[in-house]
C-alpha cells in the first residue's frame, strides 16, 4: 500500500510539471519594443564634417577638423597603429565654433615615428562625458544624425568614426 501511495504522488507529481511546462510553451514569442528607434541614427549628413593629422615642425602630431556638434562637445581621439589595439595616444578636444584642434602629441621617447595610423574618434553623450548644455542641445545625442551615429549596449548615444592618415 506504501509503495502505491508514493508511486501516486510520484506520478501527479509529473502530470504537475507537465502542465506547468504546458503553459510556458503556450506563451507566445513576443519582442521588447526599444525606447528609441536606432536604425536610422546614421542616415543625414556627415557630422565629422573634416579631419586633418598633420605634423609640426619639431615632429609633434596635431590633428584638426570641423564637426556639426554644439560648442563644447568633447571629443576623444585615439591614436592608433593599423591593426594594434593599443592606442600610441588618445587625448581629448573641445568643439569651438563647430572646429577642434588638438594639442601636440609626445610620444614616450619623443614625437610618435611617421607612418600610416588610424584615428578613432569618439563623443558619448553621457552625463560623465559632456557638459550639461551638451547634453540639453542634442538631447543627450538624440537629436543627432549622420554616419558614426549609434548608440551603445546601454542605449547611450554615441557618435564614432574611425580615419586613416600619414603623419
Amino acid at each position: 500500500m506504501r509503495r502505491a501511495w508514493v508511486l501516486a504522488v510520484a506520478l501527479a507529481a509529473v502530470a504537475a510539471c507537465g502542465r506547468a511546462g504546458e503553459r510556458r510553451n503556450n506563451t507566445s514569442l513576443s519582442f521588447e519594443t526599444l525606447p528609441a528607434d536606432t536604425a536610422g541614427l546614421a542616415n543625414g549628413a556627415p557630422i565629422l564634417t573634416s579631419f586633418e593629422p598633420y605634423r609640426l615642425a619639431n615632429g609633434l602630431v596635431r590633428a584638426r577638423g570641423t564637426a556639426r556638434l554644439p560648442d563644447g562637445t568633447r571629443l576623444e581621439i585615439s591614436i592608433l597603429h593599423e591593426g594594434d589595439p593599443s592606442p600610441v595616444m588618445r587625448l581629448q578636444v573641445p568643439i569651438e565654433a563647430g572646429r577642434f584642434d588638438s594639442p601636440p602629441v609626445l610620444g614616450e621617447h619623443g614625437p610618435i615615428a611617421e607612418g600610416d595610423y588610424m584615428f578613432d574618434v569618439l563623443a558619448r553623450f553621457d552625463d560623465v562625458s559632456q557638459p550639461p548644455q551638451v547634453l540639453s542641445a542634442t538631447d543627450e545625442g538624440r537629436s543627432l544624425r549622420g554616419p558614426g551615429m549609434g548608440r551603445d549596449r546601454a542605449g547611450v548615444a554615441v557618435f564614432h568614426v574611425v580615419r586613416r592618415g600619414r603623419v
